[in-house]
């Protein structure tokens, strides 16, 4: 995914292929990098043990949906303007940003709980199934994406503690 928004950004057409169990890590990194919407192509896991025969069936199966992808007259994908959404900041605000947080994590079997005082965050990651712990992105890198998601909807000013159960605390 990664490769693909750097690409982007250089102007250069790309599309990443994601396995399933990885869409959400992808649209994770997207965002993180500033591109909330970026579409990707999504194809089975695993691919590490397909044959030959079947990694060339499962290209031709996700090739239409990659041409459709590099060839659509959509508009480039773009980082949100904090400017034009950085209106409110009440706990109200900060709670939904929280829920549309926990609701992308969710998809990988983790949840997220905040509290929040004045303009600090104290978010809460849980990971009840310990075989999903390496599925979730780092501490350090949600931590960014979460400081990302705060200060474009929300405006910057917002602080961030994210208690992590895999590693010590962290905070921005």
């Amino acid at each position: 995914m990664l490769d693909a928004v750097n690409f982007e950004q250089r102007g250069v057409p790309a599309v990443a292929v994601v396995t399933e169990p990885f869409a959400v890590t992808g649209t994770a990194i997207a965002e993180l990098q500033g591109f909330a919407e970026y579409p990707f192509a999504t194809v089975p896991h695993p691919i590490g043990s397909l044959t030959t025969a079947e990694a060339k069936a499962l290209a031709d199966a996700a090739t239409p949906t990659v041409l459709a992808l590099l060839t659509t007259a959509a508009d480039e994908p773009a980082a949100r303007d904090p400017a034009g959404v950085a209106g409110a900041s009440t706990a109200a605000d900060a709670a939904g940003v929280v829920e549309r947080l926990a609701a992308v994590l969710r998809a990988d079997r983790a949840d997220l709980t905040a509290s929040v005082a004045r303009r600090h965050i104290r978010l809460r990651l849980h990971i009840p199934d310990e075989a999903c712990a390496e599925c979730i992105l780092p501490a350090s890198m949600l931590l960014g994406m979460f400081q990302h998601r705060f200060d474009s909807e929300l405006g910057p000013g917002w602080t961030i503690t994210l208690e992590d159960p895999r590693e010590a605390k962290q905070q921005v």
